[in-house]
């Protein structure tokens, strides 16, 4: 048996922390950061302070949380309020995991190879053989419970490292122009960076990550008295990884100086093409398909925790992971724009009421106090709604329905504009359960 120790190891911390990086960092915080760089110009590192705040601190404080509440996801979710904190945990978990996130992840690195190599494969074979073996090599990742933290921080962490730090060092040493341009959005560098680093999704994602991270920590042989204290070092070393690689790539795409006029996947490709010719073609498609898959292996085995434990043993990790990714195959082979068009607005829905989630463990002092309790499942509950209506005005314009009355309303609510609705209305719901709360009698 493995003996029981403090705290992990420097060698241990570093190759968590690794891991943690590698399933944060994914497609999505690889793409968006030089795509927010360039847009951002010369004013790239005021977009980069608020950035900080919103996509790399709001993940930490998930982490935080987690520590605090003492539990996993569901756990602290349940304490606030059992019955809506398990549909909602539920909810989230399909979102982030095979209904949206997970198949985006492997959407976008197809995407990115068609593009790369100038293949024309249409029809639906070629995208679903593709997915079949993406998926394959994610459940050998994550069939061992124990071990998949582990492998992503031994195996995967090393090589996308590398890669990230030759893309960022030639960038910095050589940029494609000297000549940075002003900022191409009409609202301020500040407001630019906290709207986008509000919406990567790194919050629920670093909420589900806890679950496969305490994992890999109690298989170190941690104390179950520092379980909590770990998982914050290693937040704590993965989102410091993440914030160094967000500034070298924000950088790297503000040294475009407005000369591609490209987004997200298209202008990564361009701008590693142009800094390493065809062998960052190589970089480019080796980095975003160990990023996809780092982020699919974190996701599809949190979500495998998540339901094996919901399921009480009736249903074993394997087997649920196993449907993860099957699930998650069949829903990537329909393409990214479909994924992100008709999938995409459901994690409006999710995101607030998991933000409320964390503050409430981060900044009330008395976690167990009935009257804070009953404000937050209030909060919690008011998050949830004003994010469906999120929903509901992104799927009027989706589908046509152009409801005028309907429109009228959204676009009356406070800062429905910015999709920031929740966050009046969950401060003031969650004052008035305070004020409504009555103590039961003896």
């Amino acid at each position: 048996m493995t003996p029981t120790k403090k705290d992990l190891s420097i060698k241990q911390l570093l190759t968590m922390g690794g891991a943690l990086f590698s399933m944060h960092f994914g497609a999505s915080c690889m793409l968006y950061p030089v795509d927010w760089g360039k847009n951002s110009g010369t004013s790239v590192f005021i977009a980069y302070i608020a950035i900080v705040l919103t996509a790399l601190l709001l993940p930490l404080l998930a982490y935080v949380a987690l520590a605090r509440g003492k539990g996993n996801f569901a756990a602290i979710t349940a304490k606030i309020s059992p019955r809506f904190g398990s549909v909602f945990c539920t909810i989230t978990v399909l979102v982030m995991g095979p209904l949206y996130v997970v198949p985006r992840m492997s959407a976008a690195a197809w995407d990115a190879i068609l593009q790369l190599t100038g293949l024309q494969l249409p029809g639906f074979l070629p995208i679903f053989l593709f997915n079949c073996l993406f998926y394959a090599l994610t459940y050998w990742f994550l069939a061992d419970r124990s071990d998949t933290v582990d492998k992503i921080g031994k195996i995967l962490f090393p090589v996308l490292l590398l890669i990230v730090v030759l893309v960022i060092g030639k960038g910095l040493l050589t940029p494609i122009s000297t000549d940075w341009q002003p900022k191409t959005y009409p609202e301020s560098a500040l407001a630019y960076g906290l709207l986008q680093g509000y919406q990567t999704g790194d919050l629920p994602a670093a909420l589900m990550f806890g679950l496969i991270v305490i994992q890999g920590i109690q298989k170190a042989g941690i104390s179950e008295s520092r379980t909590n204290r770990n998982l914050v070092r290693i937040g704590l070393v993965g989102m410091g990884m993440l914030a160094i690689t967000h500034l070298g790539h924000m950088v790297v795409g503000a040294g475009t100086g407005g000369t591609i006029d490209l987004s997200l996947s298209a202008l990564y490709c361009e701008v590693v093409l142009q800094l390493w010719g065809k062998t960052g073609g190589i970089f480019f498609n080796v980095a975003l398909v160990l990023a996809a898959l780092t982020t699919a292996v974190g996701l599809c085995g949190s979500a495998g925790e998540f339901f094996s434990e919901t399921a009480k043993g009736r249903i074993s990790y394997k087997k649920i992971s196993l449907i993860m990714v099957c699930i998650s195959t069949l829903v990537s082979s329909v393409g990214l724009n479909n994924i992100v068009k008709f999938i995409g607005p459901l994690l409006d829905a999710c995101y607030p009421t998991a933000i409320v989630v964390v503050l409430y463990y981060v900044l009330c002092p008395r976690l167990e106090n009935p009257r804070l309790l009953l404000g937050a499942r209030f909060a919690m509950i008011a998050a949830a709604v004003t994010g469906c209506v999120d929903v509901l005005s992104s799927y009027n314009a989706l589908l046509g329905i152009n409801n005028a009355l309907f429109e009228s309303f959204y676009r009356a609510l406070p800062l429905s504009q910015f999709r920031l609705t929740w966050i009046p209305v969950s401060v003031v719901v969650f004052l008035l359960g305070i004020l409504l709360y009555r103590p039961k009698n003896k």
